[in-house]
């Protein structure tokens, strides 16, 4: 099989979707790698690493998605729309419940789109959206610390509180909603830098693991199924909030309107839903080069592409996770692979110009198609 690795396009999106040493067992595998130029450059991985894996390194991104399967980081953007085409393989992140031009595209090109963020095990799991759901929930606690600084980066000025507080002053307090793999490492780099925790779930079994998993914690995490009066109130007294609820493959829940969010005026507000639409009514993507802005007086800072930052350690973590996967494709072929594998089954979003996910036809309001095993 030939796989194709473009360079990612997304404003500062520094991720490859394939290390030297995965290239190195595809080649011994028997398959062909074209990668462009550079593409792994900001992961630590240069031209020459690759061409000794075994890959061909092409200059053009023409020819890296002149392939039978693409495997990338990010969703195609508008100006790699030409490259899609019938019959060719797509595997990536997607997130299509926030995409509706991109849905029509890859359904109008009969394309055959695999979603890491939809790839689900027995037990409702996500094993490839997992990695970087932990990497963007320790970046958000990061990014929320900052942005709460008085003096941040940016144009705008924070509230002048420190995560951990000092002799006479308060620490901040920083209230997750979800407790996901996002909200569990959000709430542990926050704790770990002082702050005070509050994290809301409205599965009731997920609360009783996270007050267990935060026990010694004490006072300094309170852990509550979540509730719209609950939130409302907690609200008033929050300095940084976290979005990390997630419906795998619907749009984000939404949770608030401006009114919520002006009980936290002067706070931050890191949504790691946006990729799902985001859980506010106020929430629009954002990016590294303008990555924030404010709303019913709440800092905003919507990223979805947080894990792009650190690059290094987001691939190493991907691609670990996604090369199995990878691999299956590559060994038994698109069609055969997901019909042997039912993670991959789930993970198919468009399939010869149908709609095969549930979740994400629930959100754009399409017709689903379930693919056929």
């Amino acid at each position: 099989m030939i796989i194709g690795i473009p360079k990612e396009i997304k404003n500062q999106e520094h991720r490859v979707a394939l290390t030297p040493d995965g290239v190195s067992r595809l080649v011994a595998d028997g398959h062909n790698i074209c990668i462009q130029h550079d593409a792994g450059a900001d992961s630590g991985y240069q031209d020459s690493d690759y061409s000794e894996a075994g890959a061909r390194i092409v200059e053009d991104a023409d020819a890296a998605w002149d392939a039978d399967l693409v495997v990338k980081i990010k969703e195609p953007l508008a100006n790699e729309f030409a490259f899609l085409r019938p019959g060719l393989g797509l595997f990536t992140f997607l997130h299509l419940a926030a995409a509706p031009e991109l849905t029509e595209v890859l359904l109008e090109k009969q394309v055959c789109a695999i979603a890491y963020e939809t790839v689900q095990q027995n037990d409702g799991s996500l094993p490839l959206l997992a990695p970087m759901s932990r990497i963007a929930g320790r970046l958000a606690a990061q990014i929320g610390a900052n942005l709460l600084q008085r003096e941040n980066g940016t144009p705008y000025q924070g509230k002048g509180v420190l995560m951990g507080g000092a002799d006479g002053a308060r620490p901040a307090r920083v209230l997750v909603l979800g407790g996901g793999n996002v909200g569990r490492n959000a709430a542990e780099v926050a704790l770990g830098m002082g702050a005070s925790v509050r994290i809301l779930d409205a599965n009731v079994e997920s609360v009783a693991q996270l007050r267990e998993r935060f026990s010694e914690a004490g006072e300094a995490c309170d852990v509550r199924f979540s509730a719209g009066q609950l939130m409302f109130e907690m609200l008033s007294e929050c300095d940084i909030l976290i979005g990390a609820a997630l419906i795998p493959g619907q749009h984000a829940p939404a949770l608030l309107t401006p009114s919520y969010l002006e009980r936290m005026a002067g706070g931050v507000f890191v949504d790691v839903a946006i990729d799902q639409g985001g859980i506010s009514q106020t929430s629009r993507p954002t990016s590294y080069s303008d990555p924030v802005y404010t709303e019913a007086g709440v800092l905003h800072c919507c990223l979805p592409n947080l894990p792009a930052s650190v690059p290094v350690s987001a691939t190493q973590a991907l691609t670990h996770a996604t090369f199995p996967f990878v691999r299956k494709l590559a060994m038994s072929g698109l069609q055969n692979a997901v019909r042997e594998d039912r993670m991959l089954a789930r993970g198919v979003n468009t399939w010869d110009g149908h709609l095969t996910h549930q979740g994400v036809a629930h959100a754009l309001k399409k017709r689903y198609i379930p693919f056929k095993m």
